[in-house]
């Protein structure tokens, strides 16, 4: 033991080195970028429900609006300033999105936004969120459009329920 102590005591700088140098690697190995993410890609932006409802909408739409899916409700409605609660009431908004946005082809102005309602509409949680989402639609002046799901859809019957939301 007292030979372990003497050539320690005889050889500090060396151990002493040998700490900073792992010290400093494993600080930088816990503060840098890894190189591999846990991330991999959607197989597709929207549903399979989705899609189909999709198709009819640009046939409905034809060339009178751009159609945007997948749209963060922060992207189309803003909390006033000044509101008290100000990050509260943005944190409500930032990770929701809505299904469909239409848009003026020219300048792109929001004109109306689409939810296609599944059974998932039904749950508890979905009836207060869509419940939230329809008055902050509603405060903003935004027309928010809900359609069910369906199996297939008519490109006029969509075209109608769109226009009688914009007004």
């Amino acid at each position: 033991m007292n030979q372990l102590f003497t050539l320690a005591i005889e050889n500090w700088p060396i151990i002493v080195g040998a700490l900073v140098v792992i010290s400093a690697f494993l600080l930088l190995r816990m503060y840098s970028e890894p190189r591999w993410l846990p991330y991999e890609p959607r197989k597709s932006l929207v549903t399979k429900s989705e899609l189909r409802f999709y198709r009819s909408l640009q046939k409905a739409v034809m060339d009178d609006w751009e159609i945007f899916a997948m749209v963060r409700i922060a992207d189309l409605i803003k909390v006033q300033k000044n509101s008290t609660k100000y990050r509260s009431w943005l944190n409500k908004i930032l990770s929701k999105h809505i299904d469909f946005v239409l848009c003026n082809p020219v300048t792109l102005e929001v004109v109306c936004a689409i939810e296609l309602d599944d059974v998932s509409h039904q749950r508890p949680d979905r009836i207060e969120r869509d419940k939230f989402v329809n008055r902050a639609f509603e405060s903003a002046g935004l027309p928010l459009l809900r359609i069910p799901v369906e199996k297939a859809y008519k490109a006029s019957e969509v075209r109608d329920l769109i226009e009688a939301a914009i007004g």
